[in-house]
């Protein structure tokens, strides 16, 4: 057995009916993005809504490259998961990477904390299944705000003759 950290076991060890329950609503792969989509389409709207989504497809895209790099392999392969172990690597969470893109994106706005709130229930939830560890979920934390950061900054460094193809879409 892989000697994982104490906070990652005992989480993973918890049993509550009603966090189970909610915990494998997120963990499902197509209702997780759902979510997202709801949640961004509900912060905001129009061409900002649209460079948001891209923003979350293009840092989802870094976390699965990483993920893909890292060969971490998932702690439900050694220890009990409440649901079935996924057949992908474990580092980082794509599921945090998301979450925490998105409430980095989000930050500013008037209620941006609710989606920090959201982010870190996502992460829990995934220690609490067993799928991943706090290392992962770290990792998945900065990815998410960093690659959200890198692009902004990039998006702002792109000259305005570049963006004009894309700027019905996207500003």
């Amino acid at each position: 057995m892989v000697p994982y950290d104490i906070i990652t076991l005992s989480t993973s060890q918890l049993n509550i009916p009603l966090l189970t329950a909610v915990a494998k609503l997120i963990d499902n792969d197509l209702l997780f993005p759902a979510i997202l989509l709801f949640l961004a389409f509900m912060a905001e709207q129009g061409k900002r809504r649209n460079r948001l989504v891209l923003t979350l497809g293009v840092i989802f895209l870094l976390g699965t490259g990483v993920k893909y790099l890292a060969h971490e392999i998932r702690p439900c392969s050694t220890i009990l998961s409440k649901v079935q172990c996924p057949s992908d690597y474990s580092f980082p969470s794509s599921h945090v990477v998301l979450a925490f893109a998105l409430a980095a994106a989000l930050w500013k706005k008037p209620n941006g904390w609710i989606y920090t709130i959201f982010a870190v229930f996502v992460a829990f939830t995934r220690v609490y299944l067993g799928v991943h560890t706090l290392f992962d979920v770290f990792g998945g934390m900065a990815i998410g705000i960093l690659g959200n950061s890198v692009v902004e900054i990039a998006w702002g460094k792109i000259p305005s003759d570049f963006k004009k193809p894309v700027s019905d879409f996207l500003e």
